[in-house]
């Protein structure tokens, strides 16, 4: 078995840079990654201000930063697939499934699945159903 080679966090950074540059992005203290910048679900979509942290030997972490708080569909009270709804922190993928390790772009992968969640995120504001797959976390009905 070929195991990938992990990428660095430069490696991450320059890969941030060249698919998203219009957002900041940087490297704190040697071992975190930060990018905030605006994202749109489509061409047509509402804008989000989005924060992505990266420590290394950690996952990924996506919040939307603005709008706060994100609105809700009619009859719900929380926000579908988050794990913490005060701070919007996204659930993009299982963890426990090994969706993302450290050998993958987060350019390639977590912003990606960021950019799909704000799009089911609005088809849910619309429809009331969650379309856009994962697990479980709770009834969020009224």
């Amino acid at each position: 078995m070929i195991r990938s080679k992990k990428l660095t966090i430069y490696n991450q950074l320059s890969g941030l840079k060249k698919d998203f540059g219009f957002g900041e992005s940087k490297i704190i203290g040697g071992k975190t990654l930060q990018w905030v910048g605006i994202l749109k679900s489509s061409p047509i979509g509402d804008e989000y201000k989005v924060k992505l942290t990266y420590e290394l030997g950690e996952n990924p972490n996506v919040f939307v930063q603005e709008p706060a708080p994100l609105k809700l569909a009619k009859g719900e009270t929380v926000l579908p697939h988050i794990y913490n709804h005060k701070k919007q922190h996204l659930c993009l993928y299982n963890r426990k499934w090994d969706e993302w390790n450290s050998s993958k772009p987060i350019a390639q992968t977590v912003m990606i699945w960021a950019i799909e969640w704000l799009y089911h995120y609005e088809l849910w504001l619309i429809t009331g159903e969650w379309l856009g797959g994962g697990t479980v976390h709770g009834n969020s009905k009224k």
